[in-house]
Parts: structure tokens; C-alpha cells; sequence
């Protein structure tokens, strides 16, 4: 499924803010599990759009030992996730919280080798980019701002 994954030696998980590319530009949101690629066209019919998020590697968590097993990833390739949700500020009910977009890591069944690797059923769907180069300045600087405020924060505590 991708229990983890790294950018910039930045660890993300579940629960996480993740940055990535759409067709609307760079997003952030919040990854909130995972969507099986045979389900995609569901997603995407119901609202859904794709996303690319930047990656160096990625772990599973292995169903027999409960460990990650890490792998890394070629330079230029990106998870791909769906974001799914809208931005509502306002509600139909005063008790009902607004809904913000989530990111859903999609993943697709693991072949052989990497059940025998891995020893997990589903992996991360990665590919080429979608939407832009594979370098993007304008992320590489956002994860730089990100830990530069990561990094006084931490000062402050």
C-alpha cells in the first residue's frame, strides 16, 4: 500500500500534509489512506483528480514481520495519488464540519517478485509525470521553505 515515503529526506505517512502537482498546480492536502487503482474510474467520475506527488522512496510494511521494507525510486517518477472532496466553508447543517480535499495513495497489486520482497499484497502506483517536468523548481523550493519552517519551529519548543 505504501506505509511511508520519502522526499528530501522528508518522512510523510498517513494523517501527513503531502505537496503535489495536479492539473490545477502545485496542491497541498491531507493523505488520508488508499484507492486501488481498479478503482480509479470510480474516483474520477465521482469528483475525483489525480495527483503526482514527488518521491525518493517508499516502504511497505511487510503482513509477516509488521517491519518496512524500503525501496527507493527512480529519479523523475512520482506516486500517484486522488484527491477526492470538495472545499466547503459552509454547511447545511451548523453541527456538520466543512469538508476539505484528501489524498488517497492509488496502489495496485503487487506481482510475485515484489510479494516475495515486500511481502505485501498492493504497491504504490508510481509513474512519469503528468503534469510537468520531472525536476520542478517551484516544489523543490516549497519542501525547502517547508523545513526551513519545520526547523525554527522546532526552536521555538
Amino acid at each position: 500500500m505504501c506505509s511511508f515515503f520519502q522526499f528530501k529526506k522528508r518522512t510523510f505517512k498517513p494523517g501527513c500534509d503531502v505537496i503535489g502537482r495536479s492539473e490545477r498546480g502545485i496542491e497541498r492536502h491531507v493523505w488520508a489512506g488508499f484507492a486501488r487503482n481498479e478503482s480509479l474510474e470510480w474516483w474520477l467520475r465521482n469528483g475525483g483528480r489525480l495527483l503526482e506527488l514527488p518521491v525518493d522512496r517508499f516502504a511497505e510494511r511487510s503482513d509477516f514481520s509488521r517491519k518496512p521494507v524500503w525501496d527507493d525510486v527512480t529519479e523523475g517518477l512520482f506516486l500517484r495519488g486522488v484527491i477526492h472532496g470538495q472545499v466547503s466553508e459552509y454547511s447545511s447543517h451548523p453541527l456538520q464540519k466543512p469538508v476539505f480535499p484528501l489524498v488517497k495513495i492509488i496502489t495496485r497489486a503487487a506481482t510475485n517478485v515484489e510479494m516475495q520482497r515486500f511481502q505485501h499484497s498492493r504497491m504504490p502506483l508510481i509513474g512519469a509525470p503528468l503534469f510537468g517536468l520531472a525536476t520542478d523548481s517551484r516544489i523543490d523550493q516549497i519542501f525547502a521553505d517547508f523545513s526551513s519552517q519545520e526547523s525554527s519551529q522546532s526552536e521555538l519548543f
